[in-house]
């Protein structure tokens, strides 16, 4: 909850992306289920459904938007990672666990929004020169994952949702009344 919160923070056009393609997602998810059910009409628990299932994806949304946001700007974290391993490190020397821990705990203090999407990382056996590198590889490889989680939560709401909200509609019957008509042979008729 607090990562939505950090967000805002960071970036105020990942809620309202988020929101908007939750908006978005949601009215094509009514508009579905009408189509697939043209006799059914939505009751007040249906449309409660909605705007819990709209509260839920607004968040995994906001989530996936900001974590797109931090894959975009991944250049600038390597380059921030750079800087500062060039200053407490010559480029040759190999790296340790511990060292590489402070190099993480020092982003994530730096850019607190990180700690929501991954707070540690043990990287061995790299240079000085070559861990930015490897460490932006890392961060984009990690949040590519959490983009899969989060789409995977929603698919399971959406499921769910729909599971829900179809057995909350009410179905009614449309009786069509035919008139029977005869036809003649038009040879009868002349």
């Amino acid at each position: 909850m607090w990562g939505l919160f950090e967000l805002l923070r960071f970036s105020f056009s990942s809620i309202i992306w988020g929101i908007l393609i939750t908006a978005i997602c949601l009215a094509l998810f009514f508009f579905l289920i009408r189509g697939w059910y043209r006799n059914a009409t939505f009751t007040p628990i249906s449309y409660v459904i909605g705007f819990f299932l709209f509260l839920l994806l607004a968040f995994q949304c906001t989530m996936i938007v900001g974590a797109i946001k931090i894959i975009n700007i991944s250049p600038y974290y390597e380059s921030q990672i750079q800087q500062l391993v060039g200053t407490y490190f010559p480029p040759s020397q190999e790296i340790t666990g511990q060292e590489s821990e402070q190099v993480i705990d020092w982003l994530v203090t730096e850019y607190p929004i990180l700690q929501h999407y991954f707070d540690t990382g043990e990287f061995t056996g790299y240079t000085a020169q070559q861990l930015p590198a490897v460490m932006g590889a890392e961060i984009r490889s990690f949040l590519r994952f959490y983009i899969l989680r989060r789409l995977l939560w929603c698919l399971g709401f959406v499921i769910v949702g729909a599971v829900l909200v179809i057995r909350s509609i009410s179905k009614q019957k449309r009786y069509n009344n035919y008139t029977s008509t005869t036809f003649t042979d038009s040879n009868d008729v002349f």
